[in-house]
């Protein structure tokens, strides 16, 4: 009789993680004609997306040889490579659709792991719809973003690392290691939350008898191979120790950016060195910072408040229907201006400006409740605490890892937006609901269906 309702049960949440993979495919579906209609005038409306065409269809159409033109190229291969092919074979829309099949893969993975973790019956659908209408997981299929694939691949290694803590087999760590691998290759931030989880894992008890197996570093030796090996390369051949040429796309020009937008937002006129292009050292930059300790504090503040706590609707107003678009830096008025305030107050009535603002609110508590969660449950789980499951171990320690490395990065890049928690966000929505389902309780009084 036990037997055949888990069967019933699975059966259940199969049927809720297929209807959340139809309601992602129609939704984006039905919006291509959008695209069409207007010439894919969004398709380059998200975070460098003009420079990412222009540089996808110069790799496309370049003759000679290869390896000098990615080494040349201002962006990580990553950034295009996944695209070229969809583009030689349907321009914009080959692209999109690729890109609409691994979001719509992405929302059926999640409703399937969070009908295994989460003790609700309407887990699956309910994780799995959150997820697919995400503001930002709507517009990024139908834009040239780096989180079209890069978020995806992220989803599809959550899903394989609980699969192989769960079932202890090499298979499925060797698989995430290459969805990992190629999501940072096109992201190369993302590389950083794998030192942060297993100095996590090492704390906790519960997860350590995983770290006296092969699987999860067999998992981290697949995943940094694709950055690493691309990085010899490129340094052997430029002679320049790094995977891109000076381009916009690594941490020396996120520093020189940032610092120069922060002083400038301040009333400090930069000196010469951060006004070029070439990028500075992080020595150099944190020099600037110790001159300017109040402009570089704020900037701090804002940059931790928004990649956590913007809602992220414009995503869909602003970068994906265009309204209320300003080319120039519209975000510059909203955050970082010293107008700034001024700018708020003159939209107050404006409709794009009160759906983020409300959006924005519940994002803030949403993370406030994640936040809150993994310091009350990893606390726990260091102390010896038991848990239902080493899935549920691993869910929490993947979360927090990804709240760190979502904090760094913030504080990394030249303007942080709440897009730097896409390839996060899944495990967030599972990390939240596991948390809520065991609330009031600790983790391993909770129980798991």
């Amino acid at each position: 009789m036990h037997d055949g309702g888990a069967i019933r049960d699975a059966a259940a949440r199969d049927v809720q993680a297929r209807w959340v993979a139809i309601v992602a495919l129609v939704l984006h579906l039905s919006i291509l004609p959008y695209d069409i209609m207007t010439g894919f005038r969004a398709f380059t409306w998200g975070d460098r997306g003009m420079e990412r065409l222009i540089t996808l269809k110069g790799f496309v159409g370049q003759q000679g040889s290869t390896i000098a033109w990615l080494t040349d190229a201002p962006i990580v291969p990553g950034e295009y490579l996944f695209a070229a092919l969809p583009w030689r074979l349907g321009g914009p829309i080959g692209v999109i659709l690729v890109q609409i099949a691994l979001a719509v893969g992405a929302g059926w993975l999640v409703a399937r792991i969070a009908g295994r973790l989460i003790p609700w019956r309407r887990a699956a659908l309910g994780c799995g719809l959150l997820y697919v209408l995400l503001p930002q997981n709507i517009a990024f299929p139908h834009q040239l973003v780096t989180e079209a694939i890069a978020t995806p691949l992220c989803v599809a290694w959550l899903a394989l690392i609980l699969a192989g803590v769960r079932g202890g087999r090499i298979a499925p760590f060797l698989l995430a290691g290459l969805c990992i691998g190629l999501a940072i290759f096109i992201r190369p931030v993302i590389a950083a939350m794998l030192p942060i989880a297993f100095v996590l894992a090492l704390l906790m008890p519960a997860a350590r008898a995983h770290l006296r197996t092969p699987g999860l570093y067999a998992m981290a030796a697949v995943g940094m191979a694709p950055l690493l090996l691309w990085t010899a390369l490129s340094s052997a051949y430029t002679g320049q120790i790094g995977y891109n040429k000076g381009g916009s796309a690594n941490l020396g020009w996120n520093l020189q950016s940032k610092a120069q937008i922060t002083e400038k937002a301040n009333g400090i006129s930069p000196p010469a060195d951060l006004q070029g292009g070439g990028g500075i050292s992080v020595r150099r930059f944190l020099e600037e910072v110790a001159l300017h300790k109040p402009a570089f504090a704020k900037a701090f503040l804002l940059d931790t408040v928004t990649v956590f706590v913007r809602g992220n609707s414009s995503k869909i107003s602003v970068d994906y229907l265009g309204i209320d678009r300003n080319p120039a830096g519209w975000r510059h008025e909203l955050i970082y201006a010293k107008d700034a305030q001024r700018s708020r107050s003159s939209n107050v009535l404006n409709p794009v400006y009160v759906i983020e603002a409300i959006a924005s609110v519940l994002t803030g508590l949403f993370f406030a409740f994640c936040v809150w969660q993994a310091v009350r449950i990893g606390w726990d789980l260091i102390r010896g605490r038991p848990a239902p499951s080493p899935e549920c171990v691993f869910l929490v320690i993947i979360a927090a890892a990804w709240l760190i490395t979502v904090f760094v990065s913030a504080q990394i890049v030249n303007e942080a937006q709440g897009r730097l928690r896409n390839p996060a966000e899944a495990a967030f929505i599972l990390f939240a609901a596991m948390a809520l389902a065991s609330r009031n309780r600790t983790l391993g009084a909770a129980t798991v269906v």
